[in-house]
């Protein structure tokens, strides 16, 4: 997919299931830390206790060691049971397994008191870690954010990477009190450009009004953060069905937006349903909003059946087909260089035309360079012509520079091509 201004793709939004599925049970524990009952956290402290044990060395507590397990009791909770915050973390990252230290750790974060957290996150900082600290650094700012967003906010200001945990904590705080952190963000953006902290509420706010995150992206301009916040917005749409996701594009009226929205909502479903993918695109009205996913979905097409991705192509409005080919034609030329070049030829007169032609000469440059190099002159641009001859023949020259002299010989080139080739 080509980047645009309006979104730039989820390079910083990438977890892993482990990541999301330790991310869930943060946020479901703290916000319900209020109905814990004291059973329930001894227990959950004894279980890290044993952990902390068995990854030290002993035989600990395992679904294959059931007798041990049985054996500990209320007397072997250990250290991380008791003792400071600080203390109690020192053993939590000790332990290996991260089901338990991360069930260990969420134990702590729900009993710390507001003004515990900054010498927990001081602690916490100093460690070394046997686990990911990032993840887990990331689920003690949202337990903080829970019990005192202004001072979590006012703590990561302090610190290296102040950005990425200020988001964290916007988001956070927007997913339980959407007002206040909204007002936050507002006042402490005066400036030119989007508001870097806008971006972070929305997608606290999405999953739980869609429509509110939708009017507040509205305001955001071209950038960065509204394509992070976009990114947000789509997978909450996602949760909501497949239904709804489909449909919602349809009532953004900007254009740019809605195309923002298409292209995000595609990249998605083209990993479940290729398929459906791609007659949802191509029942859209507007090429240029076609424009904006026709590659995700031509690719994946190609990969299972090239024919059927060339089809499509010509299902699409004018403005998406060439976009779409480029990447239909790689795997078409793969097997049938010549029959791709017609393929391509019947294209001719698409906007955008030229980004086919070139698409062609680099697929089957190196396996067949005198149909490559006679293709660059389909390249309607001038400058961009000349740019590919250059770098064309000049790869091909590494290789065979006889053969390139040859060629430019018996073909009608640019004289500024003729004279660096001829020599």
């Amino acid at each position: 997919m080509s980047p645009s201004t309006d979104t730039m793709k989820r390079s910083n939004l990438i977890f892993t299931h482990g990541a999301v599925f330790a991310v869930g049970v943060a946020v479901a524990m703290v916000a319900n830390r209020d109905d814990a009952s004291e059973a329930a956290l001894a227990e959950s402290d004894a279980a890290s206790s044993r952990a902390a044990r068995s990854d030290s060395g002993g035989l600990g507590d395992s679904p294959g060691n059931p007798d041990r397990r049985e054996a500990a009791g209320p007397g072997d909770r250990g250290s991380s049971a008791s003792g400071s915050p600080e203390g109690r973390l020192e053993q939590i990252v000790l332990i290996a397994d991260s089901y338990e230290r991360q069930r260990a750790l969420m134990n702590l974060i729900d009993q710390l008191g507001p003004d515990e957290f900054a010498g927990v996150a001081d602690r916490f900082r100093e460690l070394d870690h046997l686990g990911g600290s990032g993840d887990e650094y990331e689920l003690l700012l949202r337990g903080w954010a829970k019990a005192d967003p202004l001072k979590a906010l006012e703590y990561v200001d302090l610190h290296p990477d102040s950005q990425r945990g200020r988001n964290t904590i916007l988001e956070s705080w927007a997913g339980q009190d959407a007002a206040a952190a909204e007002s936050w963000a507002l006042a402490r953006h005066d400036g030119e450009g989007a508001n870097p902290h806008l971006a972070a509420v929305i997608s606290g706010i999405a999953a739980h009004d869609i429509d509110h995150a939708t009017r507040l992206v509205q305001t955001m301009p071209g950038s960065r953060e509204r394509g992070r916040a976009i990114d947000a917005m789509a997978r909450a749409l996602m949760v909501q069905g497949m239904d709804a996701a489909l449909a919602y594009p349809e009532t953004i009226k900007d254009p740019e937006l809605r195309g923002s929205f298409v292209a995000e909502i595609t990249d998605r479903l083209v990993e479940k349903d290729v398929n459906r993918a791609a007659d949802w695109l191509a029942s859209m009205d507007d090429g240029n909003v076609q424009n904006r996913a026709a590659d995700e979905v031509a690719e994946a097409l190609a990969r299972q059946d090239v024919q059927k991705a060339a089809d499509w192509v010509t299902t699409l409005k004018p403005e998406a087909r060439a976009e779409a080919a480029r990447e239909v034609i790689p795997v078409m030329s793969q097997n049938d260089i010549e029959g791709t070049a017609r393929w391509v030829s019947s294209l001719a007169g698409t906007p955008d035309y030229d980004r086919a032609v070139e698409a062609f000469i680099w697929s089957c440059d190196s396996r067949a360079p005198e149909q490559s190099a006679a293709w660059i002159q389909g390249i309607s641009d001038p400058d961009r012509q000349r740019r590919t001859y250059h770098r064309m023949l000049g790869n091909w020259a590494n290789r065979d520079a006889a053969a390139v002299r040859q060629w430019v010989a018996t073909n009608d080139v640019p004289a500024d091509i003729q004279r660096r080739f001829s020599r």
